[in-house]
C-alpha cells in the first residue's frame, strides 16, 4: 500500500470517526459513503477505526497525560481523533507505525482539516508521546 493510500485510509476513518463523535451517524452509515474506494484503502481504514474504537480509553488516558493543561474534552474533536489515530498506530497497531511517521500523518492531516493551530497543537503532544515510547524501548 502506497503512503497516498494510507493518506486515504487516515482521510476516511477521520470522516467516519468525527461523524460519530457529532452523533450524525453511525460508523456503518459513515463508511458506507466509502463503498467506492478500493479494497485495500477500505480494509486498511477499518483496522484504524476498529483500532481506535477498541483502545480508545488507553489512548485517551494517553494523549491525557500529555496536554496537562488542557481538559480533553476542550480539544477540537478534529484533533482529538487525529491524535487517537496516530496514538493507535505508534503504541497498538501490529506492526506499529514509527513515531515520526505517525505524528507527520496526523500534522499533515491537522493542517488541511482542522484549525490554524491544529498542526502545531497535535504535534506537540504527538512528540511528548513518540518521545516517552522510544525512552520505554531504548531502555534494556
Amino acid at each position: 500500500m502506497t503512503g497516498l493510500e494510507r493518506r486515504r485510509s487516515r482521510e476516511i476513518a477521520l470522516a467516519v470517526l468525527y461523524s460519530a463523535a457529532q452523533g450524525n451517524q453511525s460508523p456503518e452509515q459513515t463508511f458506507a459513503m466509502y463503498e467506492h474506494e478500493p479494497a485495500g484503502i477500505q480494509a486498511f481504514a477499518l483496522r484504524l477505526i476498529d483500532g481506535v474504537r477498541k483502545h480508545q480509553d488507553a489512548i485517551t488516558d494517553e494523549v491525557r497525560a500529555h496536554t496537562q493543561h488542557w481538559d480533553i474534552e476542550r480539544i477540537a474533536v478534529v484533533d482529538r481523533i487525529l491524535l487517537s489515530i496516530a496514538v493507535y498506530e505508534m503504541k497498538y497497531a501490529k506492526p506499529p507505525v514509527k513515531p515520526a511517521i505517525a505524528a507527520n500523518e496526523a500534522v499533515e492531516l491537522a493542517k488541511e482539516y482542522g484549525g490554524s493551530e491544529s498542526g502545531s497543537f497535535v504535534n506537540g503532544v504527538l512528540r511528548g508521546i513518540g518521545r516517552e515510547g522510544s525512552d520505554q524501548t531504548a531502555t534494556p
